[in-house]
């Protein structure tokens, strides 16, 4: 029986706090809640004021729920991805996975969100169906994935070489 050492049992995790990566993504979360928050604050005194009228507003209990919830769901999973990835943004290629794989989660998981409020009456993304927001998902989460995902990934390959 051959005998490993703490060091050669756990050598393949990633350094770095799991914990503090999902914290991360949480904070993020939070902070793009209080942003929808604001920005209703500032539609509903926009309609109210009569300066422009918004419509929508009778899915707003249960929508912006459930928007928040995407976002801290989004939140973790992008700091379990950014743990995950840790070990491969070594080089370039790894910082444009990282980049790519995060926000591809975090849009998925927003649209994610949208096509289950469709469920409950709550049709945050205006679908047509429930179908069509299951066709997009995939969809949306490339494109997203690609476009913010890749420059924002080689940006900070940039920014943390060494």
């Amino acid at each position: 029986m051959e005998m490993t050492s703490d060091k050669d049992r756990h050598s393949f995790r990633p350094p770095g706090s799991l914990g503090r990566d999902i914290r991360d993504g949480l904070l993020y979360a939070a902070g793009f809640s209080l942003i929808a928050i604001a920005i209703i604050v500032l539609a509903g005194l926009s309609t109210l004021i009569g300066q422009r009228k918004f419509s929508g507003w009778s899915q707003l209990p249960l929508g912006l729920p459930l928007v928040i919830i995407g976002y801290f769901t989004a939140g973790a999973a992008g700091g379990i991805a950014f743990w995950t990835l840790r070990p491969l943004r070594r080089w370039l290629i790894g910082w444009v996975l990282t980049g790519f794989v995060i926000s591809a989660l975090v849009y998925g998981a927003i649209g994610l969100i949208g096509v289950l409020s469709y469920y409950v009456g709550a049709n945050i993304l205006d679908l047509e169906s429930a179908a069509e927001g299951w066709h997009l998902i995939p969809l949306i989460s490339l494109i997203t994935g690609v476009v913010p995902g890749v420059p924002v990934g080689i940006y900070y390959w940039y920014k943390n070489r060494s």
